[in-house]
């Protein structure tokens, strides 16, 4: 039987990405920008700026929060992945 880990689509990934952040743990993420963008590596930094949450990570890329919908195999419940 297949199992999905699922965190509910009201919560964030915020906390979670905190703690991977703080156990220097490498994150996989998979945002849906138009289309699903998957994005992996340690976490520079988390910051917020005009109201939002954005995840930097090693590679200098930057991601919107509020846009990722699957963190190290945790998804949102209304991801159809």
């Amino acid at each position: 039987m297949d199992y999905k880990c699922t965190l509910d689509n009201t919560d964030s990934f915020l906390d979670q990405l905190k703690a991977c952040k703080e156990q220097h743990q490498k994150v996989s993420v998979l945002s849906d920008l138009g289309g699903w963008e998957r994005a992996e590596g340690m976490i520079r930094e988390i910051v917020h700026r005009e109201s939002a949450d954005y995840l930097v990570l090693d590679n200098g890329s930057i991601l919107d929060i509020a846009k990722i919908v699957a963190v190290n195999g945790v998804f949102k419940t209304d991801c159809s992945c």
